[in-house]
């Protein structure tokens, strides 16, 4: 089916939008209660009106580099529906929409596992949805979804548009898009919002106000930021003021590159108990996530400082984790958390994955808590006690990715001098 065909020409008004949007959410309604009542006779796939992406192209984001436009959008639960006639969202899959518009004089692949490494396919999003089904209706789940999914190459001079069906996340997305040609290759990240998310307070929206009403303070030299670096508080507090964890990282860079690093070795947003730096709560907690195989409990606390390294942003946090890691099994919300005690392996390990994400140009180390050894430990209002060298890791992202023989270290403190 050609793009004409799928998306429709013309200007999208208010009134077109809301007549096909309230048609095919019936639609989709009526085709998720026929899908998932496991007791239902019925057996036929109601498939939605022909899909029409003016709506989604009007409000997408977009960005431009050597000649190819991305633009990025991903539709609410209803708008979901109404599109595939199921509730992807039930099996926690997200549909992103994605168009790439070539106009350079080379052939384009985009890499799915770049955007998220566990992306489904068309056909393993359509099983889970077969319920009762007949063999029919199973056929035209199918062929629904699969010709609405992205297909490479994107041939010079044309543009490709569909849906990659990526794991759910909670608010604003970071959409990473690597492309690849022969002898060439780019990396694109477009923060995308996500409609009807599950959080009242949008953490990013929030960051980015803070961003634009910040008067920072600009450091250009290695040596000045050190010195800045290590005149920053030592730990986090609780809500009382009382001291908590070592402040034992530093991220520097853009926003979007410094997510999409993240977000790449399956970090996501996640709450977490609230400590304070500044005067504030976190602006923002991660946590790593895996569906499928139990993630490391690693917990990443990040602030913004008022600081801007060659005009990139530079944030200060905290990374812990659970005591007993993945065999701790799940505390209730309202149970203080315990972390392991050596709090510099959780850092370490950190560094390791921004590494791995091939966004980082360069590591340094900087002074922080200062040496807290195993025979004197430090105990945090948790409960919690920890011992650490006393330094801060400091990682620089960049957009561009960089190989592991790239990387760069940057000779400030040496963990070897600092061994406790």
């Amino acid at each position: 089916m050609g793009d004409a065909a799928i998306w429709g020409s013309g200007t999208v008004t208010a009134s077109d939008y809301c007549a096909w949007t309230v048609t095919n959410i019936r639609a989709g309604l009526i085709a998720c209660m026929v899908t998932l009542s496991g007791g239902c006779a019925v057996s036929a796939f109601q498939q939605p009106e022909q899909f029409d992406a003016r709506y989604l192209r009007k409000r997408a984001e977009s960005v431009v580099e050597d000649s190819i436009r991305v633009s990025a959008a991903v539709p609410g639960r209803e708008e979901s529906a109404a599109i595939f006639g199921i509730d992807l969202s039930e099996k926690n899959v997200q549909p992103v929409w994605l168009e790439i518009e070539n106009n350079s004089g080379r052939s384009v692949y985009f890499l799915k596992t770049g955007l998220d490494p566990e992306y489904f396919s068309p056909r393993e999003v359509a099983f889970a949805f077969y319920g009762s089904l007949s063999e029919e209706g199973k056929k035209h789940l199918v062929e629904h979804i699969e010709g609405l999914h992205f297909r490479d190459p994107i041939d010079p001079h044309t543009t490709v548009s569909g849906f990659v069906f990526t794991n759910s996340d909670r608010e604003t997305k970071f959409v990473s898009v690597d492309l690849l040609s022969p002898g060439w290759s780019t990396h694109l990240v477009l923060l995308t919002p996500i409609p009807e998310g599950s959080l009242t307070d949008n953490k990013i929206e929030t960051i980015l106000t803070m961003i634009a009403q910040a008067t920072p303070l600009q450091v250009n030299d290695e040596s000045g930021l050190r010195s800045l670096l290590e005149k920053l508080p030592c730990c986090s507090s609780d809500e009382h003021g009382v001291q908590s964890e070592p402040l034992n990282v530093v991220l520097i860079g853009e926003l979007e590159a410094t997510g999409a690093a993240l977000t790449r070795r399956r970090f996501r947003y996640a709450p977490a108990t609230s400590r304070y730096v500044f005067g504030r709560a976190q602006d923002l907690s991660l946590k790593k996530g895996n569906r499928w195989v139990a993630a490391q409990p690693h917990v990443l606390r990040v602030w913004l400082t008022n600081m801007r390294y060659r005009e990139k942003l530079v944030w200060i946090g905290q990374i812990s984790t659970t005591l007993g890691g993945r065999f701790a099994g799940t505390a209730s919300d309202e149970s203080p958390i315990v972390i392991e005690p050596d709090v510099d392996e959780t850092r370490n390990d950190l560094v390791q994955d921004a590494i791995y994400s091939q966004q980082v140009s360069e590591i340094g180390f900087v002074k922080g808590v200062g040496s807290v050894t195993r025979s004197s430990p430090r105990t945090t209002p948790s409960g919690s006690t920890y011992h650490t060298d006393g330094l801060r890791a400091v990682m620089f992202f960049d957009r561009d990715p960089v190989s592991l023989s790239e990387l760069e270290f940057i000779s400030w403190e040496r963990l070897i001098d600092h061994q406790h």
